[in-house]
């Protein structure tokens, strides 16, 4: 399995403006975004330093897919929640769960993730219902 499907992986849109810190990773299941490799405890603490906000909107989006193989479904599911959370106009998610199950010679693969928004200092506004 490739770093994109990790637990806690964090999936940023590469063309949205970031601060110097974070070390990204291109992923070549995710054409567009990157993993962000720092440790989560200093990433934290950067962000903070920064001025910049990272936070947690609740709840948790979920997409499914299924292929004759388990890459191609994983694959599938992560595309589908990388469109969920543009639509969503924010730049990040932190994948949350992926469970796979196969039946029949096909593979159906589900990722769950948290919508995880970096805004940079001058960009703050209201979190709106709905958004």
């Amino acid at each position: 399995m490739t770093g994109a499907m990790e637990i806690g992986g964090l999936h940023v849109e590469r063309s949205a403006q970031f601060p110097q810190f974070p070390k990204f990773h291109n992923e070549p299941l995710l054409e567009g975004r990157a993993s962000i490799r720092n440790v989560r405890s200093t990433l934290d603490e950067q962000i903070s330093n920064e001025g910049w906000v990272y936070f947690f909107i609740a709840g948790s989006i979920v997409a499914t897919a299924t292929a004759f193989d388990r890459l191609t479904a994983l694959t599938g599911a992560l595309k589908q929640l990388a469109r969920n959370v543009k639509s969503r106009k924010c730049n990040s998610f932190e994948i949350a769960d992926v469970t796979t199950k196969q039946f029949a010679g096909l593979v159906r693969a589900s990722v769950s993730a948290h919508v995880r928004p970096f805004q940079a200092p001058s960009l703050r506004e209201p979190v709106r219902s709905g958004q």
